[in-house]
Parts: structure tokens; C-alpha cells; sequence
């Protein structure tokens, strides 16, 4: 009987695993964030935000972000996009990143995170020498136009950039995204973004 019991509550135990997972999945689908949002959350926030953004776009995604991460705050993997990584800058209003962030970032790519691909994205805007900077030098930037586009109308990151396919066969192992939080639900309409853009660059 104890045996049977035990059994019983292993098999219940991996349905309702099972059953979060689709859930979570089926919520990452749908998953629509408005810039009035993205603007009210705090560093690590948006980091999250931007894992739940890959993951909905089919990316295996984990944030990596935190003391001496190396220009690198979330990692994914992609069947077409090979590997990313994405440096999170979140701004207050009027905020801009300038190049420099965009040279750590081409630094840290290849020789430390061994990516194909590195994006740095923010809320705020870029100046116009690390636009041009990261265009010459492969360092993709998503503004807050692009981020629009991403995260609330839902375009997939890789169609947004462009990326070209690559050859599968690299992996980082990467674990599976943590769970939402309670208070980060799907928004099931375009939305409408309400506040101007912000002022100050945060430590993102």
C-alpha cells in the first residue's frame, strides 16, 4: 500500500510539473509588454523581462546578469539565431548609451562568452557615435522604438535584426527560464504606452 501511495504521488507530482510547464509556455507565447511597463521596472527586472522575450520568441534563454557578468545579462540559443547575448541597459527618462558600452560589449562577445551574436538594448536611446560604432563592428542596438516593437506589437528579435541562419551544433547547455512572477502577466492587446521617455542612464 505504501509503495502504491508512493508511486501515486510521484506520477501526480510530474503531471503537475508537467502541466506549469505548458502553462508557462502558453503564457510566453502570448506575452505582450507595453514600454510603460518596461519603464517602471528596476535593473533586474528587465533583464527578466528581456529572458521571457527570447523564450516567447523560441529562444532557450537564462539571465546571467550580476556583479562582474562581462557585458553580459542574459544568454540565449537559437535554431536560427545560433547563440546571443544581451547586455540590459534600463534608463530613466531621456537616458542614452554611448559607445563605450558598446566596446565592452564587443569585447566580452566572443573572447568570453564565445556568442554569434551581441545585442545591447535599452528603454532609453542611443548616441549617435554608438550607433554608428556598433553598426561597423557587428554590435547590434535595440532602442526604445525597437524595443516597441519587440516586446509589445511582438516581432521575433531574430526577424527585428535580421539575423542570418547559422549551423546548429553548438550549445550552452542553458537551463530552462525561471518561472514568471506573479505580477508579470500577458497583455493580450497591442496596449498604448503612456510617459514620455526618461532622463537618466540607470546602472544596468
Amino acid at each position: 500500500m505504501l509503495a502504491a501511495a508512493s508511486l501515486l504521488y510521484v506520477l501526480w507530482r510530474a503531471w503537475r510539473s508537467a502541466r506549469a510547464g505548458r502553462v508557462q509556455a502558453e503564457t510566453l507565447v502570448r506575452l505582450r509588454i507595453t514600454l510603460a511597463r518596461i519603464d517602471a521596472m528596476n535593473d533586474q527586472d528587465f533583464e527578466y523581462a528581456l529572458s521571457d522575450l527570447l523564450v516567447r520568441d523560441g529562444w532557450t534563454a537564462r539571465r546571467v546578469g550580476q556583479q562582474g557578468d562581462q557585458a553580459a545579462d542574459v544568454i540565449g540559443e537559437h535554431h536560427r539565431g545560433g547563440l546571443i547575448v544581451l547586455q540590459a541597459k534600463h534608463t530613466k527618462v531621456g537616458g542614452k548609451v554611448g559607445s563605450h558600452v558598446m566596446h565592452q560589449v564587443k569585447g566580452a562577445a566572443g573572447p568570453v562568452h564565445r556568442v554569434d551574436v551581441a545585442v545591447v538594448v535599452t528603454n532609453g536611446s542611443f548616441t549617435r557615435d554608438a550607433k554608428i560604432w556598433g553598426d561597423r563592428h557587428q554590435v547590434h542596438w535595440v532602442d526604445r522604438d525597437w524595443l516597441r516593437t519587440w516586446a509589445r506589437n511582438g516581432t521575433p528579435l531574430h526577424d527585428l535584426l535580421r539575423l542570418p541562419d547559422r549551423p546548429a551544433g553548438r550549445t550552452t547547455r542553458l537551463r530552462k527560464v525561471r518561472p514568471l512572477p506573479a505580477d508579470h502577466q500577458p497583455e493580450q492587446g497591442a496596449g498604448h504606452d503612456d510617459g514620455p521617455p526618461g532622463e537618466a542612464l540607470a546602472a544596468g
